[in-house]
């Protein structure tokens, strides 16, 4: 458990880091041995953070896939046997991919194959408060199958951990209030403030009656105002999302991204300095 922008991610990024360096320079290392291909196998509740979390880690030098239905799509149309390039362990170092794909015919493959089992060093479930909300028989079931994956499919030696920082330790007790409503000034302060804002949603319908409200307190004036606040979710295309994201991060205007909370869960944007959620979540 961490807070957000605490450093979650070196729990997957160094690993990956230190094996690598280890088989570089063997004589600075020894009695250490590192994996010739080392690879960590991430377990994401959305493609939008399995997405990011490939960013953010070949920003260090390290490849990484999001195994998502897009990216699958096209590796298929390029005649590319993902399966087979992911078992091999020859071009990624980390694969994300979401519970439903888990149960999947090419995931057993995946987790049978020699190479994978000989390099992976790690299974890891990010956004683990997500298991028992989401991993309900009307929703994601395949949630409550991920223990079952990492104890059954794979090498009981590596290591297994959660990452969340939004479950509490101790009990977690359900929230029974929060921002809703039909107009929203109690955001006009973080609006004024030129903060690198996040807006969680639950609803696409708040989404959208949050930018539609905002949007009347720009400068009606100067057409870069538009930039200043951005939507997230599901239905915006791949890249209009990551165009969000490098936006947040680089572009000094763009303050404001009001996004679903399912769709956001986990984006790691460095530049982020407030989260608010609008209306009732159970977690």
């Amino acid at each position: 458990l961490a807070t957000t922008g605490a450093g979650k991610s070196a729990a997957f990024q160094v690993p990956i880091i230190v094996h690598e360096e280890i088989q570089r320079n063997p004589s600075l290392y020894p009695g250490l041995k590192g994996k010739k291909l080392p690879v960590g196998l991430i377990v994401t509740p959305t493609k939008g953070l399995a997405g990011n979390i490939v960013y953010e880690a070949e920003k260090l030098g390290i490849t990484g896939f999001a195994y998502t239905h897009e990216n699958v799509t096209q590796a298929h149309k390029k005649k590319i046997d993902i399966v087979q390039v992911i078992s091999s362990c020859e071009t990624y170092r980390l694969v994300c991919v979401d519970p439903e794909h888990l149960r999947a015919d090419e995931w057993s493959h995946i987790a049978s194959s020699t190479p994978f089992r000989t390099n992976l060093i790690f299974s890891c479930t990010e956004e683990a408060h997500l298991i028992p909300e989401w991993g309900n028989p009307e929703f994601r079931p395949d949630f409550q199958f991920i223990g079952t994956f990492f104890r059954s499919r794979l090498p009981s030696s590596i290591s297994s951990f959660a990452l969340s920082a939004t479950l509490e330790p101790g009990e977690s007790t359900n929230l029974t209030h929060g921002l809703s409503g039909e107009i929203f000034p109690q955001l006009l302060p973080y609006l004024s403030s030129g903060r690198k804002t996040i807006i969680h949603c639950q609803t696409l319908e708040t989404v959208y009656r949050v930018y539609v409200y905002l949007l009347s307190f720009l400068d009606d004036s100067n057409p870069a105002a538009l930039r200043r606040m951005r939507v997230y979710h599901s239905m915006c295309s791949d890249k209009y999302n990551t165009q969000t994201l490098n936006m947040l991060d680089n572009d000094p205007i763009c303050q404001v991204v009001i996004a679903t909370v399912a769709f956001a869960n986990g984006i790691n944007v460095r530049s982020l300095l407030d989260s608010i959620s609008l209306g009732n979540s159970s977690s």
